[in-house]
């Protein structure tokens, strides 16, 4: 069923905003204003008045029985998508030289589409919807955390399963397979980032995935998980050594935990993202290990992996004020030594009255289970 409670208060800061209307391309918005996905998620949120969702003819009767939807449009390829849009921007413009039409910029974001609707639309202005959605999605309702602590759940799963299978001789592609595997069997749907299994040299990438590298006796190996749960995120990263770890690398993973559980207790509300940062830089820089600091430890998580408040993408975000009820995840920046290794360990919390809930729980071990 469409959440119109949720749509009205999209609906009252677009009108305090002056935004005429919506146009929704993207999942996570999808998801939090109609309580389920699509492959391709379109929909027209209109200052005022019901919202429009565009669909393909053999999914209306369902759309309009589940969802109660007053308005659904039928497309059969995307030309006619935009020309049935065109058609309802008309419609909302009226007399008026312009209208306004918030859409959201990020990772997601299909940019053709866009690039189309903007020439199919000269009369159009496009505004960030940021503005508007930020605030509404920055803090969970329980329903939301009860979905997020399940996909906690699954990401512990998956990280139990990646663990068992990580042993000298294997490849990389094999660790994330069985992570994947035991995500999806517990219920989780796609992942929103590939699975991260960085081993050896790879462990000091910011950003991986899985190839078929065959992990080494003596390699760090990074392994970094975002599974979802009703279209809502975990992210859960650990690391691990294959075999006995040198003096360097285990003085590498202590002083990581160390820099998270500074970076948790900062987690608190009242606090600004930047505090956190500038907590954890201290204890790396009083380790000496200043020069391989990466800002942006902590960010924001729920229908989106990375969302604001997300200084690593936006600086402004730093000013952001903890508020009880943000989801977040600490540890999101790998510490990197060349010659040694990457160690990074992440998890996802739940903001309460004055701590910070951990909603991910898998040990934070070095040595494998079996070593």
């Amino acid at each position: 069923m469409i959440r119109m409670d949720r749509v009205r208060k999209v609906q009252e800061r677009m009108k305090a905003q002056n935004i005429d209307a919506y146009m929704i391309l993207t999942h996570d918005d999808y998801t939090y204003l109609f309580g389920e996905d699509r492959s391709q998620p379109r929909a027209i949120i209109p200052a005022e008045g019901q919202p429009l969702i565009v669909t393909f003819k053999a999914e209306e009767k369902e759309i309009k029985e589940m969802m109660q939807a007053h308005d659904v449009r039928i497309m059969s390829s995307v030309g006619e998508q935009i020309k049935d849009v065109v058609g309802v921007m008309k419609t909302l413009k009226g007399d008026r030289e312009h209208i306004t039409v918030g859409v959201q910029m990020w990772f997601s974001t299909p940019a053709f589409l866009l690039n189309m609707f903007q020439k199919a639309n000269p009369f159009i202005k496009i505004a960030n919807i940021a503005s508007v959605m930020d605030e509404l999605r920055m803090v969970k309702d329980n329903e939301e955390l009860e979905i997020m602590k399940r996909a906690g759940e699954i990401a512990d799963i998956g990280m139990e399963a990646a663990a068992k299978a990580l042993r000298p001789g294997v490849t990389e592609n094999e660790v994330a397979a069985e992570a994947e595997y035991a995500m999806r069997k517990a219920g989780g749907g796609r992942t929103q980032t590939p699975v991260f299994v960085n081993s050896g040299y790879r462990s000091c990438w910011l950003h991986g995935g899985a190839t078929d590298k065959v992990i080494a006796e003596g390699e760090i190996v990074l392994i970094d998980l975002v599974p979802t749960y009703k279209g809502y995120c975990s992210n859960l990263c650990r690391t691990f050594v294959v075999g006995t770890p040198t003096a360097k690398q285990q003085e590498l993973f202590d002083l990581y935990l160390k820099v998270q559980g500074t970076g948790i207790h900062s987690l608190k509300p009242g606090n600004k993202m930047r505090d956190i940062d500038a907590q954890t830089r201290k204890v790396i820089e009083d380790a000496g290990f200043g020069e391989y600091y990466v800002a942006g430890i902590s960010h924001s998580i729920g229908l989106g992996f990375e969302e604001t408040p997300a200084p690593t993408i936006h600086p402004a975000d730093s000013a952001i004020e903890i508020r009880e009820g943000m989801t977040m995840t600490v540890g999101h920046t790998v510490l990197a030594v060349p010659e040694v290794g990457g160690v990074r360990i992440e998890d996802t919390f739940a903001i309460g009255k004055d701590n910070a809930v951990p909603l991910t729980r898998f040990p934070k071990t070095f040595r494998l289970p079996a070593s």
